[in-house]
């Protein structure tokens, strides 16, 4: 199948060579986003050329024998709390018996950007010989805001985890020494991982050898300080957003329970981080707090962080972040000595 930049997500959507896996390319999708291109979404730095012929792949084989989609909760659970419908988790194999990488895409904690941080960042690990698990955690588009979403995501992560690692013979994968990749919300979801307080000592679960944060939104602070300056709806986006982690009456203080630079210790895993200093969804600052943090617990870390890309570029082809998704897989086998 020819795949054209100028094609929309809804044409994309309705092709039945890519179903199932188009129902995960934007959870909670708007009709803004069914007109919008390829393009739009950026056809040649998030390489969905190759992602959608990957996914065209796994479509083809889930349609056949399944085995690639999954819900991580039992259907007693999911008739009982309703949100956990919505909590998927997606097999994309690689070579066997290797450490696999479990990804987080983005969203606000409002919706999965499933395409783009996700399938298309598995699709290249897959080309490195990597095999891949995307996570659809619970997110909540609108308010109420109480209970808070959170901490839902942390435990669907939690579930992920566990649900692999039961089935590490099935899936021909290695528990021991998995990376975790999350970008945007997701990448905070995915360093709160690694935290004190809501992370894989909560859990009762092994840490990961490495986190790949690719422009997370790290710092509460930061988010709650910026909104003095804000109008309109980046204003009302950022207060859902800092709503879905505590509640419509989130203060500063309150929330830095989620903050994760206040959370951190000497077992924090070692990181390796993508963004780009003129990143408008999530400033550049959130990440240089959680690197300084680093920096003083002593932890390995290593960056590719450019001037001029904005958010949301996943692999980022083509842009100064070019290869840093190799880079971070170099980082990560120099860590577990594979």
């Amino acid at each position: 199948m020819k795949i054209e930049k100028d094609m929309t997500i809804g044409q994309i959507c309705g092709m039945k060579e890519f179903f199932p896996l188009s129902q995960y390319f934007f959870t909670k999708m708007t009709d803004d986003v069914w007109g919008n291109s390829l393009e739009h979404y950026g056809f040649e730095k998030c390489n969905l050329k190759e992602a959608l012929e990957r996914i065209e792949e796994l479509a083809a084989w889930e349609r056949e024998r399944g085995d690639i989609i999954f819900d991580l909760y039992s259907q007693e659970e999911r008739k009982r709390e309703t949100d956990k419908r919505e909590v998927k988790l997606i097999r994309m194999p690689g070579k066997e018996e290797r450490p696999y990488v479990l990804i987080c895409p983005g969203g606000a904690y409002a919706r999965a950007w499933g395409l783009i941080e996700g399938l298309a960042v598995g699709a290249r690990l897959n080309r490195l010989g990597y095999g891949a698990f995307v996570l659809f955690y619970r997110t909540r588009q609108n308010g109420p805001f109480w209970p808070p979403l959170m901490p839902g995501p942390m435990e669907d992560l939690s579930r992920a985890l566990s649900f692999i690692e039961e089935n590490e013979e099935r899936f021909k994968v290695k528990k021991e020494g998995y990376a975790l990749a999350g970008f945007s919300a997701g990448g905070h979801l995915a360093a709160q991982w690694g935290s004190v307080n809501h992370g894989w000592r909560i859990y009762g679960q092994r840490p990961p050898k490495a986190l790949f944060l690719g422009y997370p939104s790290i710092s509460t602070d930061v988010f709650y300080d910026r909104l003095k300056e804000m109008t309109g709806e980046a204003k009302e986006s950022a207060v859902k957003y800092l709503s879905r982690l505590k509640g419509e009456d989130f203060t500063r203080e309150n929330l830095q329970e989620f903050s994760v630079e206040y959370h951190m210790d000497e077992k924090y895993p070692p990181v390796y981080l993508t963004a780009f200093e003129d990143d408008p969804a999530v400033p550049a600052a959130s990440s240089q707090i959680l690197l300084n943090r680093l920096k003083e617990l002593e932890i390995p870390y290593k960056t590719k962080i450019g001037i001029t890309g904005g958010h949301s570029f996943g692999v980022g082809d083509g842009t100064e972040a070019d290869g840093w998704l190799q880079e971070a897989v170099e980082f990560w086998n120099g860590l577990t000595g594979s």
